[in-house]
C-alpha cells in the first residue's frame, strides 16, 4: 500500500487503495462508497456470506468476530483470514482480497 495520510484499505484484485471515511461502519461501506465491486446480497446483515473476503494484511489489527460473523464462520468453516466485509471494522492498513474465481463459479 502506498504511503498516504489518513486511513486506507486496499482491495484486491485491482490494487485499489480506498480512503476510509468517518461515516464508514464496515469494510463493505468503504467498498460501496468507492464503487469497488464486492458482493453483498443481504444488504450488510451478515446472513448470506457473499461479502466474504480474505484478509491478506492487517488481520492482527482486527477485533474478534462479532456473534453474527462467528456463527457464519463456524457454519462455513472459515479460515482465520476469511472475514465478512459487512461485519469488519474498517481499520487502516487492511488489505483484503475477494476471490473472483469463486464468485464467477457460483453464478
Amino acid at each position: 500500500m502506498a504511503s498516504k495520510s489518513g486511513k486506507f484499505i486496499s482491495f484486491l484484485p485491482g490494487h485499489r487503495d480506498v480512503p476510509v471515511s468517518q461515516k464508514d461502519q464496515s469494510v463493505l461501506d468503504v467498498a460501496l462508497r468507492a464503487k469497488v465491486a464486492l458482493n453483498h446480497t443481504c444488504g450488510g446483515n451478515g446472513t448470506c456470506g457473499t461479502c466474504r473476503v480474505f484478509v491478506i494484511q492487517g488481520l492482527e489489527k482486527l477485533g474478534p468476530r462479532n456473534e453474527i460473523e462467528a456463527e457464519m464462520a463456524q457454519d462455513r468453516v472459515f479460515q482465520a483470514s476469511e472475514r465478512l466485509a459487512c461485519q469488519m471494522e474498517p481499520v487502516d492498513g487492511l488489505v483484503v482480497f475477494q476471490d473472483i474465481f469463486l464468485r464467477w463459479q457460483r453464478r
